[in-house]
């Protein structure tokens, strides 16, 4: 019988816990590098079943498979420290990055580890921790794609993205500029709502004659307030994806315009809103 390979996941954050949850759950053995993390990351670690395997050199040393879940502006930080850790060593691993980079920063990762001959597949997530894994989507891309689909695709819901190794993060980016324009649009129209006094009655006349639009944005306008500022970033890289491609970037530099506009304001700042309305209702702190 086959040893299923042992994957490194990096780290455990909520959407690297929902993952490994899943993974643990088909058997798979998932470790961590739990040195120098914080108490809620070693309690995700320990609540999870993931095994912690102390530093990182150490961690590395014993994955078949590393997963990287970082951030996007760590990404590649993580991928160089893991690289340094791979330099020597003759073992085959396996590299997927998850996080939402741009489509420079996936290429960066991947000649960084094409120098040192370590297999590299970019992807990203689609959709909530919450939503892993029944509805949310793994976005792949790059010659080495269907390593992970094969392994994985039986827990996984996966979108194949194609040969480049850069469109996962294209893919990701742009669908995100639609989701969070729309998210944009109403936080500058509830800014603009606000200052003339009318924020109420114009969110009831949205919710009546929008209502499917009101449907989309329940799934994600209550989360804005914990994760804004990671949002302004992803939108930022958007823009600048955009701009060096010669494509038009107006819309998508107005979008992170606005969200750091709105986090600047700090209505959000403690708030955890249940729904839409709740969320809108912040706006009116800008009196």
């Amino acid at each position: 019988m086959q040893t299923q390979p042992t994957i490194a996941l990096l780290s455990p954050g909520d959407m690297g816990t929902q993952i490994s949850k899943s993974l643990i759950k088909n058997e798979f053995k998932v470790i961590t590098a739990g040195d120098g993390r914080s108490q809620k990351t070693l309690d995700n670690i320990r609540n999870t079943g993931i095994k912690n395997t102390g530093s990182l050199e150490n961690t590395v040393d014993k994955a078949d498979i590393i997963l990287s879940l970082t951030s996007p502006e760590a990404s590649l930080e993580m991928a160089e420290k893991i690289s340094f850790c791979l330099q020597n060593s003759n073992k085959k691993t396996l590299y997927v990055d998850l996080n939402s980079n741009t489509p420079d920063v996936a290429l960066a990762i991947e000649k960084l580890f094409a120098s040192i001959d370590i297999t590299f597949i970019n992807g990203a997530v689609m959709g909530a921790s919450k939503d892993i894994p029944e509805t949310a989507v793994f976005v792949l891309s790059g010659i080495h794609r269907k390593r992970f689909s094969d392994l994985f695709g039986h827990i996984f819901k996966i979108k194949d993205a194609g040969e480049k190794t850069e469109a996962a993060s294209a893919y990701k980016l742009l669908f995100s500029m639609v989701n969070k324009g729309m998210n944009a649009l109403f936080f500058e129209t509830m800014t603009a709502a606000c200052h003339f006094g009318i924020l109420d009655e114009l969110n009831d006349s949205l919710q009546d004659f929008l209502p499917g639009t009101y449907q989309d944005l329940m799934k994600t306008t209550p989360t804005y307030p914990q994760h804004l500022f990671r949002r302004i970033d992803e939108m930022k890289g958007l823009s600048q994806m955009l701009e060096n491609e010669s494509l038009p970037s107006v819309i998508g530099s107005g979008i992170a315009k606005t969200f750091e506009t709105v986090y600047q304001s700090k209505i959000f700042e403690g708030e955890e809103p249940k729904n839409v309305i709740e969320t809108f209702q912040n706006f009116k702190k800008l009196k």
